[in-house]
């Protein structure tokens, strides 16, 4: 089932455009890329010359010349096709088997620029850490992919003016009670199928729950027997291990120690960047926050884990459809961590596609006013702090603190209640703190870069 997805879009613009450049999709296994080339030829009306190294890792023969036209003439021959530049997609897929052939994409752009070519691999970042060569600088350009985020899953699940309401949602229009509760039964339809396309796709055909975990149980195991792919025996083992724990830490500053006391750091750390490169877990830096690039402040040393998809996360818990009944408050789900998941999974989103995915916090240590903000965003040359509160209601202190020590007036709030825009005042350290709050429910996180401007206006 091939349903729509806004990097299809992304992917069109590129194609259209006239200073395209050789593309490199990068993403998790199972995130789409393969299928969102062949939404794009097909919506595009372009023929799609499709290379899987897996499957013919012969083929790189081929990509030794450094000439284009001998290229697609060799190319021709052995598929038996007259293919012509103007009127395909050449798409070289799982390249990470052949690395070298990313030397090649330099000569498409410089001989052959007329050709669009795309290139994708499950496991590419390993190979983009290991190259004996340099990449073409200047000649190559990224899209980075994740799962499918809420807008597209309501689209992909025949909710299309569910979507096309919170698209269109301003500051202060009330919302009727039946359409919020709508809204918040589809996160939590969401929360349990997650964004994975497979996920999706099955639920979407089907609207029910009964093969959905089989579905996300054999991707947490499939992911597991990647790890061979990339590590020896004994790394492996460590890799199952921080795997199986991440889905239990969410949202904590990651401690070492928590997931195997007796093993060193150094060792546990290499297998924890292994993960985050395999783009299976994502890790949140802490960062001083006090100005802008948010990753120029950052402390390698405290950081936050979280995990690729919501759905995985689930499965992960053991949690069931019965954890997510209607009238059940989302604090009470594994204490309000897979709310801090879906929105930390969303924030990630909140880029260009041609832009890493990061994510960072703010946290202050002080025995006598410790505080811990979830997240902090940029957005129009200012920092955006951000709490999650997993019912609709919960004390704010350490939102406070960040305003009241980096002398800023707005925050946000993402929680299941209706969504609001106050001013208010508050004492922090005995001073008054005059702030505006945007409160959100999470079915609007991926609105909220509009909507804050609007609070601009």
């Amino acid at each position: 089932m091939f349903f729509h997805r806004r990097e299809i879009d992304s992917l069109t613009q590129w194609l259209n455009r006239s200073d395209r450049k050789p593309i490199i999709i990068r993403g998790a296994r199972q995130v789409g890329k393969s299928t969102l080339v062949r939404l794009c030829a097909e919506k595009c009306q372009k023929k799609l010359i499709e290379i899987d190294f897996e499957k013919n890792p012969e083929y790189v023969e081929i990509f030794k010349s450094q000439d284009p036209k001998t290229i697609l003439m060799m190319l021709g021959s052995l598929l038996n096709q007259d293919i012509q530049a103007s009127s395909i997609i050449l798409f070289l897929d799982e390249i990470q088997k052949t690395p070298e052939i990313l030397q090649t994409l330099r000569y498409f752009y410089e001989n052959m620029p007329e050709l669009p070519v795309i290139a994708a691999g499950s496991l590419l970042d390993f190979a983009l850490q290991d190259l004996h060569f340099s990449m073409p600088v200047g000649r190559i350009e990224y899209l980075y992919l994740g799962p499918l985020n809420f807008e597209d899953f309501l689209n992909a699940t025949g909710k299309p003016q569910l979507l096309n309401f919170i698209r269109n949602y301003t500051t202060g229009q009330a919302i009727p009670a039946p359409i919020h509760k709508a809204l918040l039964a589809c996160i939590k339809t969401y929360f349990i199928v997650g964004g994975l396309p497979q996920a999706v796709a099955h639920y979407a055909q089907n609207n029910n729950f009964n093969d959905i975990e089989r579905i996300k149980k054999s991707l947490l195991i499939s992911y597991q027997e990647d790890f061979a792919k990339y590590a020896s025996i004994a790394e492996q083992n460590r890799l199952r291990l921080i795997f199986n724990k991440i889905p239990r830490m969410l949202g904590e500053k990651f401690k070492y120690s928590h997931i195997d006391p007796e093993q060193k750091s150094t060792i546990l750390k290499s297998a924890l960047q292994q993960l985050h490169l395999a783009r299976l877990i994502h890790l949140v830096y802490h960062t001083d926050a006090n100005g802008l690039p948010l990753g120029a402040e950052i402390n390698e040393k405290n950081f936050k884990t979280y995990f690729l998809d919501v759905g995985l996360v689930v499965s992960a818990l053991d949690l069931t459809v019965l954890n997510f009944e209607d009238d059940i408050d989302f604090s009470l789900v594994n204490s309000g961590k897979i709310a801090e998941q879906f929105v930390a999974q969303e924030l990630l989103q909140l880029r260009e596609l041609y832009e890493p995915p990061v994510l960072y916090y703010w946290m202050r240590e002080q025995k006598s006013a410790h505080a811990e903000l979830d997240f902090v965003i940029p957005f129009q040359g200012g920092i955006i702090p951000i709490e999650v509160k997993a019912g609709g209601h919960g004390t704010l202190k350490s939102l406070h603190y960040f305003l009241h020590e980096k002398h800023l007036n707005l925050g946000v709030r993402f929680c299941s209640a209706l969504p609001s825009f106050n001013r208010t005042t508050v004492q922090v350290n005995q001073l008054p703190l005059n702030f505006k709050l945007l409160s959100l429910p999470f079915y609007l996180v991926s609105q909220v870069h509009r909507l804050l401007a609007a609070t601009k206006d």
